[in-house]
């Protein structure tokens, strides 16, 4: 009761005095700006943008970009898994916004229902995936009884079936063992043969090892992409453009500074300089232009090649549907230059 008494009593014209109210009026239309600009803000921000890899030489520039300083950990944070297997593991349960595959591998995530889109072609093997073997194996008709190592990912099945099938055997002519990447080096001692690629490709070759077949036996079926679930194209456009320009940056300074870059890529995947020039002399990595020209089109180039490989594994009973490729390609977040 006091309290009352002394609100109507004491400030009779606290509610009623017109140039108080004006004032308050203005006052509140003035905040109206800095509100809407401080909300706008907010909705406009990006969550950190997860960019999942295995430690292949193909996927070195994005590493490299961060090393450069093209980006840090609060807009794109870069995570190193032992294997594509368990790349493909995050990514399929949401710890990755993007992962970096090879294309057969973002078939078999389309064909469990996930929707994704390709945003950049990071490369296109041309010998750098290989079947090595034992000193004293020097063909693939030598392998018939023996003990082949291989990912159980559809790319080395890919590689080991085409192999096989070039030299008129069949799976049932080997005995198949599995072995995630980061174990190749002990698998090769354990076994006949094995699928890999670099940085092991090197450490196995100066085994001794020869090799028995390779990816520019199978031009343009290899080929290593970044990928997203459609959704993150939405929540992650500001990311996912640092991204890939941060990528096209650090490709700039492997042009300018090859030398520097090699080493500092060597240190990364623990290769040496030299190693990382061999490396790479099996890989085509296509400039901007390049793969818009690829992502581009209705169908695109990538589509395409999805679907002749869809049908290929279809052939090996590496997948079993066809699956939707028509909306795989996303080049909106590409500036030609």
């Amino acid at each position: 009761m006091i309290k009352k008494e002394l609100h109507n009593d004491k400030y009779p014209l606290e509610n009623t005095n017109p140039i108080r109210k004006l004032l308050r009026l203005l006052l509140l239309i003035a905040l109206i700006p800095a509100y809407l600009l401080l909300t706008a803000c907010g909705e406009k921000t990006e969550d950190v943008l997860r960019v999942g890899s295995n430690n292949w030489v193909g996927y070195s520039p994005l590493f490299l970009g961060r090393e450069i300083g093209a980006y840090d950990d609060s807009t794109v944070r870069l995570i190193e898994l032992p294997s594509a297997s368990e790349v493909i593991h995050a990514f399929r349960y949401g710890n990755l916004e993007v992962a970096a595959l090879t294309l057969d591998e973002v078939l078999t995530l389309i064909e469990e229902g996930m929707e994704l889109q390709v945003i950049l072609v990071l490369d296109i093997s041309r010998g750098a995936d290989v079947l090595l073997a034992k000193p004293e194996i020097s063909s693939v008709q030598q392998l018939v009884g023996k003990t082949v190592a291989v990912e159980h990912t559809a790319v080395g099945a890919l590689l080991l079936d085409k192999a096989l099938v070039a030299a008129g055997l069949a799976v049932k002519d080997i005995n198949i063992v599995g072995c995630t990447f980061d174990k190749h080096l002990d698998c090769y001692q354990r076994s006949d043969a094995i699928v890999t690629f670099e940085p092991v490709k090197s450490r196995i070759l100066k085994l001794g090892a020869n090799t028995l077949f390779d990816s520019s036996q199978i031009d343009g079926e290899i080929m290593d992409v970044l990928v997203v679930n459609k959704s993150t194209s939405v929540t992650h456009p500001k990311g996912i453009k640092r991204l890939i320009e941060g990528y096209f940056d650090a490709r700039a300074h492997m042009r300018k500074n090859t030398r520097a870059a090699n080493v500092t890529i060597g240190k990364l995947i623990g290769l040496n300089e030299r190693e990382v020039s061999l490396a790479y002399q099996g890989l085509h990595l296509p400039g901007r232009n390049e793969i818009v020209s690829i992502l581009e089109g209705s169908p695109s180039k990538l589509e395409k090649l999805a679907t002749k490989l869809n049908s290929v594994m279809l052939q090996r009973k590496l997948m079993s549907k066809t699956v939707e490729v028509s909306k795989l390609s996303n080049s909106e977040f590409l500036d030609k230059r």
